[in-house]
């Protein structure tokens, strides 16, 4: 014979039940904290509560409700979008998490180093009054001098300034810009002539020009005069010109722009905010003629640089001729020739 359950008992039990449930769901969509992750969560959280008080005026103590709305608020900054993506978008490195925060959004690689002083330094500051008012204000290291700190300071997009960026495909297949419908044409005259005349040669010339960057940085000393001039022939034409891309977490909308070192990267699109995929893109009239998963903010893998690729042939975008690089040392399974380089010949990951 059963004994009657306690209501209370029992509807303890069903929302112990529930929430199990909830939690391995969570887990399986890998949205959950492991035990091991939580401490430098909250390490990271704290620091990023002492680094974004940047008031002129060194700001009173905050309550334990104000620390975590402040945290919540910049970790909503940091990880804007990411829910819209399947598996979520990629977030920006740590590293460049300084960069949101700040309200001049000064080049992450710069902050960095004041950021590790500071955080080595027995100041009780918080990091951006410490950096601009207090007691690191005239501190200027070798790793990212002074001024370049204060000159470079990235863009970040409103959503009607990123308009001008977004990208669609066309009925006929090519690359246009929302905005106006223009086809999408990143080269500059000489790009153009040397892919007009021998579309060929002007790739195995792309792909030489990255072999030449891989391995240590040679002896100057030690080269003739036609292999300095090569080498820097080569740097030349990695670094001009470049052009990059970005999709939102969801994957539904391209942005493409130029690159400008210091001033609109990859964390300008979406103001540093989560995104799909990221990396470097050369494209004729619309026709993308070069692709790269390259992103020092972002840093995407080379599945997500698969993934990528394969939604674009699905929309019809012809890739069949366009050099794809594969910084990765994995190989995938892939429909289309990825040529192999090494990280290092490639100067869009900084």
């Amino acid at each position: 014979m059963s004994t009657p359950q306690d209501p209370a008992q029992e509807a303890a039990r069903t929302i112990q039940e529930r929430y199990r449930s909830f939690r391995k769901k969570r887990e399986l969509a890998g949205l959950a904290l492991s035990k091991s992750e939580w401490t430098p969560l909250l390490n990271q959280v704290d620091s990023v509560l002492r680094t974004s008080q940047s008031e002129a005026d060194q700001p009173k103590q905050l309550s334990v409700r104000g620390k975590w709305l402040k945290g919540v608020g910049c970790a909503g900054a940091i990880g804007r979008g990411s829910a819209d993506g399947e598996g979520g978008g990629l977030l920006l490195r740590k590293e460049h998490w300084l960069e949101v925060v700040d309200v001049k959004h000064r080049y992450g690689s710069n902050l960095t180093p004041y950021h590790e002083y500071w955080l080595q330094s027995p100041s009780t500051q918080s990091f951006f009054f410490w950096l601009d008012h207090g007691e690191g204000k005239d501190l200027d290291l070798p790793e990212a001098r002074r001024k370049q700190l204060d000159r470079q300071r990235l863009h970040y997009c409103t959503k009607e300034e990123r308009k001008k960026f977004a990208v669609q495909i066309g009925d006929d297949h090519l690359l246009r810009f929302q905005h106006n419908q223009a086809p999408v044409h990143t080269l500059i005259s000489e790009e153009e002539q040397q892919i007009d005349q021998d579309f060929a040669a002007w790739k195995d010339a792309e792909t030489k020009a990255l072999a030449l960057g891989r391995g240590p940085k040679p002896d100057k000393n030690t080269m003739s005069e036609a292999e300095l001039q090569e080498r820097k022939t080569a740097k030349k034409r990695r670094n001009t010109n470049k052009w990059i891309y970005v999709t939102s977490a969801d994957k539904k909308q391209l942005y493409i722009a130029p690159k400008v070192k210091g001033e609109f990267q990859h964390s300008s699109f979406l103001s540093g905010g989560s995104v799909g995929s990221a990396g470097a893109v050369m494209v004729n009239q619309g026709q993308i003629i070069k692709l790269a998963p390259m992103s020092g903010h972002y840093q995407p893998n080379i599945e997500q640089f698969i993934a990528f690729i394969n939604q674009l042939t699905e929309q019809g975008v012809d890739l069949r001729n366009a050099l794809l690089l594969n910084p990765f040392p994995a190989e995938l399974e892939c429909n289309h020739h990825l040529v192999q380089v090494d990280l290092e010949s490639l100067d869009d990951h900084k």
